[in-house]
């Protein structure tokens, strides 16, 4: 393990990640309701915030670009913001990676190279139905793990199940032909 963590060192030492300094660095929403920074003293009005490692590490090593999408620096993890500011940061990566869990698959349909589908899904406000279409399905329904799916829509919308097993069967065999 303490190898690891060398390497690891090494590695950080020998390339520039871009790691920003938290202690020059103040987030905060701004009237229009965008995420600002203020960062070494240059003012930034609109940021976005993006995960590297979205799914092994959601609050480590976090991208900050400004409006031209031109990379700030690197947040190493969420948790060297002061509250505020994480109050902030997380705010701002929940907009970005919404992802309502699929409860149930009520009908899919094949037309001219788009799957509409019917979904049951549930999110922090409650549960609700949604129509949604997928176009080139071998890219935009992904398969994570054995059992964990997520679904890509036309509209850049993303759907996670967190467990094919725990779907009823009729959701399952509707999903079928799109698993690969």
């Amino acid at each position: 393990m303490e190898d690891t963590i060398t390497k690891a060192r090494d590695l950080e030492n020998a390339v520039d990640i871009g790691f920003m300094d938290l202690t020059k660095a103040r987030f905060y929403k701004t009237p229009g309701g965008f995420t600002g920074l203020t960062y070494n003293d240059k003012e930034y009005p609109r940021v976005t915030l993006r995960r590297a490692l979205p799914l092994e590490k959601p609050m480590e090593y976090i991208s900050v670009a400004d409006a031209e999408n031109k990379e700030i620096g690197i947040i190493r993890s969420i948790n060297d913001l002061s509250n505020e500011q994480i109050s902030v940061a997380i705010d701002e990566l929940d907009k970005r990676y919404y992802c309502p869990r699929v409860r149930a698959v009520k009908s899919v349909k094949d037309k001219l190279g788009y799957i509409y589908m019917e979904l049951n899904l549930s999110a922090p406000g409650g549960e609700y139905e949604k129509n949604c279409a997928v176009k080139d399905v071998n890219k935009n329904i992904r398969m994570l793990g054995d059992d964990k799916l997520l679904i890509f829509d036309v509209d850049g919308n993303r759907f996670i199940i967190p467990s094919l097993a725990a779907l009823d069967k009729k959701s399952v065999k509707r999903l079928e032909p799109f698993l690969f």
